[in-house]
């Protein structure tokens, strides 16, 4: 492990600081901006890696941070006016339907029920993150609270993510990079052989399509 290791992080080092920045950056924008690649990969594992090139290889640690949350924050803005503009036919989409009528039925419970808190918690998980900004949209949130709410979660996962995989890389190297590899590898094998079995997604259950109807939220 130790030799692989050595060698990945040979290879970080000669990766150039302009591809981390790009690669990293446009995963987080797409997982919220589109519903395909919060489906399939989601952000934090990404995250990490680019805070452990960053302390094995030349990228500097404070333009990665600052970045990833530009680039998230402009990722759940494109997905808050897409669910805003075109929610329920998003939600009956092939990638809408894959994620489960009860799922978009949690996520605008928790818009509802808690507004802004939920907008800036959702950031911090999986599926969540991906469905929070269209639901918000969905329900007429209001835009100055969603980007208040949403700047608060963006900053603290963005910068506390990429600090995480920044300092462990700074003390174990590219070992951590290799296993967080191994693991979105892995992951990723799960995910296809599940959904190969499964074959269909869930159908929304009755009266999902409707969300746009429910009253605005303005908390």
């Amino acid at each position: 492990m130790s030799g692989i290791a050595d060698w990945l992080e040979g290879i970080i080092a000669d990766v150039p600081s302009w591809a981390v920045y790009l690669i990293a950056c446009a995963i987080v924008y797409v997982e919220t901006a589109t519903l395909v690649m919060g489906f399939i990969l989601p952000s934090s594992g990404i995250v990490l890696a680019a805070g452990v090139a960053a302390a094995v290889g030349p990228t500097n640690i404070g333009w990665l941070v600052v970045s990833l949350c530009v680039a998230a924050f402009a990722g759940d803005l494109t997905g808050y006016w897409i669910g805003r503009v075109s929610g329920p036919r998003i939600m009956s989409s092939t990638a809408g339907r894959r994620f489960g009528g009860e799922r978009w039925v949690r996520a605008q419970n928790r818009v509802n029920e808690r507004g802004m808190v939920a907008v800036a918690t959702g950031r911090w998980f999986g599926f969540v993150r991906t469905l929070m900004p269209p639901v918000a949209g969905i329900v007429r949130m209001r835009t100055a609270n969603f980007v208040i709410a949403d700047v608060i979660g963006v900053v603290s996962w963005g910068t506390t993510i990429s600090l995480v995989g920044y300092f462990a890389g700074a003390q174990l190297g590219a070992t951590l990079m290799l296993s967080i590899g191994v693991t979105i590898v892995v992951g990723l094998a799960i995910w296809w052989t599940v959904n190969r079995l499964r074959r269909s997604g869930p159908v929304l259950p009755e009266g999902v399509g409707d969300l746009s109807q429910e009253r605005p939220v303005s908390r």
